[in-house]
C-alpha cells in the first residue's frame, strides 16, 4: 500500500501538519493526547511536590483530564482531525478525574 506524501497531501499549514498524520495512521491523534495527558498530569504532580512536600496524583489525574478534554474540543474544530470515539474517550476520563478528585479525602 502507498502512502500519499506531503505534497501530493496538498494541505499546507498548521492544520496540514497534524490532518496528514492523522490520515496516514488513525492512531497520531489518541496518542498526541496520551502524550499530553502524561505530561501535563507529571508536571502538576511534581510541581505540587516541589511547592507542598507531596504530590497528588488524583488532583493532577483530574487537571491533566480537564485539559486535554478542551484540546479535545478545540481539535473537533479542524474537519477529519479528531473522531468522537476519541472525544468521548477524553470526556470520560474528565469524568473519572472528577470523580477521583471528589472521593478523595485529602484537602
Amino acid at each position: 500500500m502507498a502512502y500519499i506524501t506531503f505534497e501530493e497531501f496538498n494541505n499546507t499549514g498548521v492544520e496540514g501538519l497534524f490532518l496528514y498524520p492523522a490520515s496516514v495512521w488513525s492512531g497520531f491523534i489518541p496518542m498526541v493526547l496520551f502524550g499530553l495527558f502524561v505530561i501535563v498530569m507529571m508536571s502538576t504532580m511534581f510541581s505540587q511536590r516541589r511547592l507542598s512536600g507531596k504530590g497528588d496524583f488524583k488532583a493532577s489525574f483530574a487537571v491533566s483530564g480537564y485539559f486535554v478534554t478542551v484540546i479535545a474540543f478545540l481539535m473537533t474544530l479542524v474537519d477529519g482531525l479528531i473522531n468522537s470515539y476519541t472525544l468521548g474517550i477524553c470526556v470520560a476520563i474528565a469524568i473519572v478525574g472528577t470523580i477521583l478528585l471528589m472521593t478523595s479525602e485529602n484537602q
